[in-house]
């Protein structure tokens, strides 16, 4: 029984005397699905990782409105781009303090080195921080920032310009992301110098509302209040992420107090949540995907009958009902119909077992084959259900004489994989950080995604490469759109994934706890949540 938590639980039950009272007001717990395996999100794809550190520890040059979804000054006061789209120079905000911890003590606010030094280390493969932590940086190796950016430098101590090798529509909207923090570049330097710098990803130092005060390696993280947060107005004095993977026992610690806020209720969970009178439930509309990835490197999934195949033999539908208990839709392509590039005139077959038999005989599979699919642990934003959604591929799929060996993996373990190429197939998909349909496109399909391990199915299409890109590129709207619809058709034809369903964004707390913002895209903000 972990004592402190079972104390402040007491607490925020009963109370005890003032001081303590206070405390329990001043505090949060949020029950997430799983536990960071890093506390850089540079490093990161996974959902639990972007929410417990993102918008806790750090923040970014440029945040997205969410009522505009335009980007918004965060670090940078201001920015400017060159006419010929090649220059982007942005003025720092003046000021802005990094955290003091156990282990680090800033001398100066926030300047253009820990901005070049951020982004130096990720395009820059001779810096001396590039291959720390293993080198891999999964969204923006996915999105090819590194062949994108020539070079980052600073101008004075608050001005910074990034030189593009070519214009990209995209650039300002990846700088918003939930990937795009800035570190500290005065830390970085004394960890070189302690022969220590792996511990810039594991003792974060950032610019955030919170800092980090403790973690217990797969239990919980305890942040408190960054004094000199340069927003101000933090109300928490304490936020602890409670690490509890199975969603029954987040909704049990929910109802009972122990948690404050619940990650990614499940959808057979809405109910409950929905007439309990001390619980309220944020719903809001998402850009997600969840996606079957066949490896398109590796037979049979190299030819394309057997990908159309399985696409007939599936039914959206039964999965739709059955992990989202109906709350989304089934998905028509991998951008979702909200999303500006969605090419509403390509809609995914129905399900047909005769015509899925058919071709799988012309590939000369007419007795079916072994597949092995790989499953996430623990609920995804765009997949409540990982183990439930394969048990009813895995049921639809036998009908074809496909016999489908299910297997979990932790993300780590997974993530490995996906990069070595292993798999034969794999239940992913991605949730929009920015409203640009690029942001899905490239991460999921990009051909420069495949070593970042976002693109499972290891497809790389020149036509759908060159459309992508030249969308990025394209001076309007309407180009962009243009482009955007022919990429889709190239995906539809060649199915290299399946598009499975989208949903809803969804977050459960109790009614104690105020201002807490849904976020449309990227994770979770807690700045400017209290407590009553």
């Amino acid at each position: 029984m972990r004592f402190w938590l079972c104390w402040l639980s007491a607490l925020l039950l009963t109370g005890c005397d003032t001081g303590d009272r206070q405390l329990a007001k001043e505090s949060l717990l949020y029950c997430a699905e799983g536990a960071p395996f890093t506390f850089n999100p540079q490093l990161a794809a996974a959902t639990q990782t972007l929410d417990a550190t993102a918008h806790q520890l750090y923040d970014r040059l440029l945040d997205i409105d969410p009522e505009t979804l335009q980007p918004v000054p965060a670090l940078a006061l201001d920015w400017h781009r060159s006419d010929d789209g090649l220059h982007y120079r942005f003025t720092l905000r003046p000021g802005v303090q990094f955290h003091h911890t156990a282990w680090f003590s800033p001398s100066r606010p926030l300047n253009a080195d820990d901005v070049v030094f951020s982004f130096q280390r990720l395009i820059d493969n001779t810096h001396p921080f590039h291959g720390v932590s293993g080198g891999h940086y999964p969204f923006f190796d996915s999105i090819g920032l590194g062949g994108l950016v020539k070079r980052v430098r600073a101008l004075g101590p608050r001005e910074v310009e990034f030189e593009l090798r070519r214009p990209d529509a995209s650039f300002i909207g990846n700088l918003a992301t939930d990937y795009a923090v800035v570190l500290s570049a005065e830390y970085a330097g004394q960890l070189l110098a302690a022969g220590t710098p792996e511990l810039l990803d594991q003792q974060p130092v950032g610019t955030g509302p919170f800092y980090l005060a403790q973690y217990r390696l797969d239990d919980f993280i305890r942040y408190h209040r960054h004094p000199g947060y340069w927003r101000g107005g933090v109300k928490l004095a304490q936020l602890v992420f409670d690490i509890t993977p199975k969603s029954s026992k987040r909704l049990a610690k929910l109802l009972t107090g122990e948690c404050d806020v619940m990650a990614h209720p499940g959808a057979s969970q809405m109910a409950v949540i929905k007439s309990h009178p001390e619980l309220v439930l944020d719903q809001a509309t998402g850009m997600n995907v969840s996606v079957l990835a066949l490896n398109t490197q590796k037979a049979p999934f190299n030819d394309v009958r057997v990908r159309k195949a399985l696409a007939l033999a599936l039914s959206r539908n039964d999965i739709l009902q059955a992990v989202y208990f109906g709350i989304g839709s089934e998905a028509e392509s991998v951008l979702p119909p909200v999303s500006w590039g969605y090419n509403p005139n390509l809609l995914m077959p129905l399900p047909d077992a005769e015509r899925a038999r058919w071709l799988l005989a012309q590939a000369g599979l007419a007795k079916g084959f072994d597949m092995t699919l790989l499953i996430p642990t623990g609920a995804r934003s765009f997949n409540p259900d990982g183990l439930k959604t394969g048990q009813l591929i895995q049921r639809r799929l036998e009908e074809l004489g496909i016999r489908v060996r299910l297997q979990s993996l932790e993300e780590q373990i997974l993530r490995r994989e996906l990069m070595a190429g292993r798999q034969d197939a794999v239940l992913t998909g991605w949730s929009a950080d920015t409203p640009d349909p690029d942001n899905l496109l490239h991460n999921l399909l990009g051909c420069q995604a495949i070593a970042a391990g976002t693109n499972a199915s290891r497809w790389c299409h020149p036509l759908f490469e060159q459309q992508i890109n030249a969308a990025r590129r394209a001076p309007t709207l309407n180009e962009r759109i243009r482009h955007y619809h022919l990429a889709q058709e190239l995906i539809y034809q060649d199915m290299p994934l399946i598009p499975l369903n989208h949903t809803l964004k969804q977050q459960a707390y109790r009614r104690s706890v105020q201002d807490l913002q849904l976020q449309p895209y990227g994770g979770v903000v807690l700045r400017q949540a209290r407590k009553e």
